[in-house]
């Protein structure tokens, strides 16, 4: 076969057409970063299937260039695109790995871990979720990329305090737990809320100011239908438990990921209360030596019920609320498993549930009584036990000193 000149000319566009045709397949395409649309801040951020909300992209340097987008997802979402903005004036899409928290609850609605990596040609500081690789990038809301912290931690112990809902309203006890961490060496804590009343948000605005609080809204019943109950059964009316708690712990690890050396899981009535120490970081340096491979410490959990009359100490009955001051404890179950929350390294956990972490670095310890107990101040008793069962208990009093004078500043200044 005689190739002329023409043929020349025809295979010779052909083969740079192709090389074009590559390399916009592997290369970014071109986008004006300078004038990108839809920049969202907060959390649940609904993408157009309406089944995937977007709480927060985290740089993870644990694993070069990786971006962990925490997002609320349906069961049946499978297909999921990070799309960067580099600061090149270029964007990069590529397709998202949904690495499921699987809590076995059976919800319809699941927390999941969105694993992107950044290519490293790509300069991005923000960056869009996007449903199919079809998307049209003006539409899709843009996220900003967290930086991590450079140099030091500014807290040694952060508390994570998943979500306030059902116009929460038990000032009292906001103010001696949050007085309560301050004292055993809490640098900030991190309540996620749904819902409360003036009464909690006073004390809120309060902590805000004294910069020890941050508030995350959580507004999770605006998207999904929530449910008290920890388990799904068929029939249920619900997406999600407990007000997608699950969502905010593994958010909270992150949020403070590099910014404080231990993070404490637990609820807002409740305290992980050193025995042998009055402190923390005098617990923890002694938990360290004894267990030095280990990464999370879990502390069994010791009711202290609120609802038995005379037994708490209470000198500002005017102020709503529960009382910690309590002088009983029910008496240990040994025929139950205890429920535990933890003190754990942030930077050795990937995937956290309520009780344990489900995916992490080192090893998990569950702390023996003699060292640390975490103290509930439940509103209600056991049932099973009666009066006589209780057992007196006021390793809580150990406190009163530092404390009272500390609770009553705060009350005096917003409950006069």
């Amino acid at each position: 076969m005689i190739f002329t000149v023409k043929h020349l000319f025809t295979a010779c566009n052909l083969l740079v057409f192709t090389v074009i045709l590559l390399l916009y397949i592997r290369q970014p395409q071109e986008s004006t970063v300078s004038h990108l649309p839809n920049v969202v801040n907060g959390p649940f951020i609904a993408l157009e299937d309406n089944k995937t909300f977007i709480i927060s992209p985290y740089s993870d340097p644990r694993r070069s260039n990786l971006i962990r987008v925490l997002a609320i997802v349906h069961k049946t979402v499978q297909n999921l695109y990070c799309l960067f903005y580099c600061k090149q004036n270029l964007y990069f899409r590529v397709r998202a790995k949904i690495d499921i928290v699987r809590d076995r609850f059976g919800f319809p609605y699941e927390t999941a871990d969105l694993l992107c990596e950044s290519p490293p040609s790509c300069d991005s500081v923000y960056m869009s979720i996007n449903t199919n690789e079809s998307e049209d990038v003006r539409e899709a809301p843009v996220f900003q990329i967290p930086q991590v912290p450079v140099g030091s931690f500014s807290a040694k112990f952060s508390v994570c305090i998943s979500a306030f809902y059902g116009q929460y309203n038990n000032p009292l006890q906001v103010i001696q737990a949050i007085e309560m961490y301050k004292i055993l060496g809490a640098s900030r804590v991190t309540i996620y809320n749904n819902s409360c009343h003036d009464n909690v948000d006073k004390v809120l605005r309060h902590y805000i100011e004294e910069g020890v609080v941050d508030v995350i809204p959580w507004p999770i019943d605006t998207f999904l239908r929530t449910s008290k109950k920890w388990k799904y059964v068929e029939g249920l009316d619900s997406d999600i438990g407990y007000y997608g708690q699950i969502a905010s712990l593994n958010d909270c690890i992150y949020r403070n990921m590099y910014t404080s050396e231990f993070v404490l899981l637990n609820d807002i009535d409740e305290i992980i209360l050193p025995v042998k120490y009055l402190d923390w970081s005098s617990l923890m340096s002694s938990l360290q030596k004894l267990y030095p491979g280990a990464t999370v410490f879990r502390f069994e959990n010791h009711a202290f019920p609120s609802s038995i009359k005379g037994t708490g100490f209470n000198p500002w009955k005017h102020v709503p609320g529960t009382t910690i001051l309590q002088h009983y404890r029910e008496p240990s179950d040994t025929e139950s498993i205890k429920p535990r929350k933890m003190i754990l390294n942030p930077r050795k956990v990937f995937q956290t549930l309520v009780h344990s972490v489900l995916r992490g670095e080192g090893y998990s310890v569950d702390i023996p009584r003699q060292y640390g107990l975490l103290f509930h101040c439940k509103e209600k008793r056991n049932e099973k036990y009666s009066d006589t069962d209780l057992i007196k208990d006021e390793i809580i009093w150990r406190y009163n000193t530092s404390l009272l004078p500390k609770v009553d500043r705060v009350i005096q200044k917003l409950f006069p």
